[in-house]
């Protein structure tokens, strides 16, 4: 039996979110949209994911902040934060914060194989390292 592969997207637009998620949808992703960073957090916490995709700017705090939240809650789902430039700082940020990769919004089309990418590291991981709270 086939496990489903969910991804949680949460961003403040909502045409781009449905942009995100049709694009998910097509290549065989069940996805769970939210549009703050509040709800993201809850969602993460009671559901298991395949990867978390968040915008940088949410409406109650950045996405930075969203996966750092989720580190503290225990949440290991890869997350993916999407962003205006991907500059040096960007990415070292988000290292530290323990997200998997930003992407420019723009290169939206490399989002399926990225999410391809976190599972395979994610499925080579400690088995014994939760990934819900």
């Amino acid at each position: 039996m086939t496990s489903c592969m969910k991804v949680l997207v949460a961003t403040a637009s909502s045409n781009l979110q449905k942009l995100i998620c049709r694009m998910l949808q097509r290549s065989g992703y069940v996805t769970d949209e939210v549009d703050s960073a509040a709800a993201a957090l809850e969602a993460a916490r009671t559901s298991k994911y395949e990867a978390i995709v968040t915008d940088m700017h949410l409406p109650d705090c950045c996405g930075a902040t969203l996966v750092n939240a989720m580190r503290e809650a225990g949440v290991a789902t890869p997350a993916i934060l999407l962003v205006e430039a991907e500059t040096p700082r960007v990415r070292e940020a988000a290292s530290l914060l323990d997200a998997t990769q930003c992407l420019r919004s723009p290169d939206l089309d490399r989002l399926g194989q990225i999410i391809a990418l976190a599972r395979s590291q994610d499925e080579t991981a400690d088995p014994t390292v939760s990934r819900e709270a």
